[in-house]
């Protein structure tokens, strides 16, 4: 057993510029591999240490390039290029699915991506200060104004007194210009407010962003499509100007199907580091992890990533799934006994 409560670790807030640039700066190198016997000679402080660098690469050192999440990157280098030459009406994309789908983790990594890439060609547009990317989170119950102010909280200008969101609209686009930015990220933007006239304003402003804004625009939500957002004014331009990609849920009902859902776990499973875990070993659990994540990838991320957590802490380098097992089995026992108990009454 190892101890691997190494207390708090800061964490960048991504809504602010200098939280952004931090997780760009975050290159977190693979851990080369480890044979049982030259873990056994580690000092525990060495140990706990290789732990930890196991840790933060398999939270957050990579994402799993997924079909669908190469088709994200490849249509958003696609549509970045064209805005460089487009003068109006910016092409975007809008990644929409599930919750636990993998939206923002997928998009945030992307932009990180790009943002190093660009640092590393230079400054060609010659700005005073180069911002590649601003990534903003629309808080819950969200209007079009307080969005807006979203943006300027992220550039360290805190608005206050009386502003309008026309004065709000303006500095953002000036901003962008400024500061040479070609990506910028909306994430939960299910969060604008769907009810009566803010509906309409929402998808006005939308619409204006990417029209005043010199920048492409990928917005992220859960149920985008299906929630009212894109009815409004809006929703002709839609289909010219943004494409829909949706994150879905994997599936098992044919073999296609589950080849990559096994590819997916193994690449999880790689990612883990794990000094006993032979490749491959984690496909005996596939259904499972399956029947326990139903098929969405951050949720069976979420689930490998604590058992590695499990399997590093009790020395077993093993991922173990039996407990999951065992919950998963009780949780069918309650709702048969529910059913049970409702017939009965009925």
């Amino acid at each position: 057993m190892i101890d691997l409560d190494f207390g708090a670790v800061p964490k960048p807030n991504w809504q602010t510029k200098s939280g952004w640039a931090a997780f760009v700066a975050e290159q977190l190198r693979e851990p080369a591999p480890m044979s049982r016997r030259d873990l056994e000679a580690l000092s525990e402080m060495e140990r706990i240490e290789f732990c930890q660098r196991r840790l933060d690469f398999m939270m957050n050192g990579r994402i799993s390039l997924t079909p669908d999440v190469k088709a994200i990157r490849d249509e958003l280098r696609i549509r970045m290029i064209a805005n460089i030459r487009k003068r109006g009406g910016k092409f975007g994309i809008i990644v929409d699915g599930v919750p636990n789908s993998g939206k923002s983790t997928t998009v945030t990594r992307l932009a990180k991506d790009f943002e190093i890439q660009r640092r590393a060609g230079g400054n060609p547009r010659g700005t005073t200060k180069l911002i590649p990317v601003m990534y903003v989170c629309a808080p819950s119950d969200c209007s079009p104004k307080t969005l807006l102010m979203e943006f300027a909280n992220f550039m360290g200008r805190p608005v206050r007194g009386r502003v309008t969101a026309g004065d709000l609209m303006k500095a953002l686009a000036e901003n962008v210009e400024r500061c040479g930015t070609e990506l910028i990220v909306i994430d939960e933007i299910h969060n604008l407010r769907q009810d009566r006239q803010a509906a309409s304003d929402a998808t006005n402003y939308l619409k204006q962003l990417s029209e005043k804004c010199p920048a492409t625009f990928v917005y992220v939500g859960a149920n985008v499509e299906g929630s009212g957002l894109l009815d409004g004014g809006w929703a002709a331009q839609v289909a010219t100007r943004f494409r829909i990609m949706t994150l879905e849920p994997y599936s098992t009902t044919n073999q296609r199907d589950r080849n990559k859902w096994a590819a997916l776990l193994e690449d999880l499973e790689a990612n883990t580091k794990l000094v006993d875990q032979s490749p491959g070993d984690i496909l005996e659990d596939a259904e499972l992890l399956f029947d326990a994540s139903n098929g969405r990838v951050g949720e069976v991320a979420g689930i490998i990533q604590l058992a590695a957590v499990g399997a590093m802490q009790a020395g077993s380098e093993r991922l173990d799934f039996r407990r999951l097992r065992s919950s998963l089995d009780e949780e069918r026992r309650r709702r048969s006994r529910r059913g049970l108990e409702s017939s009965r009454r009925s």
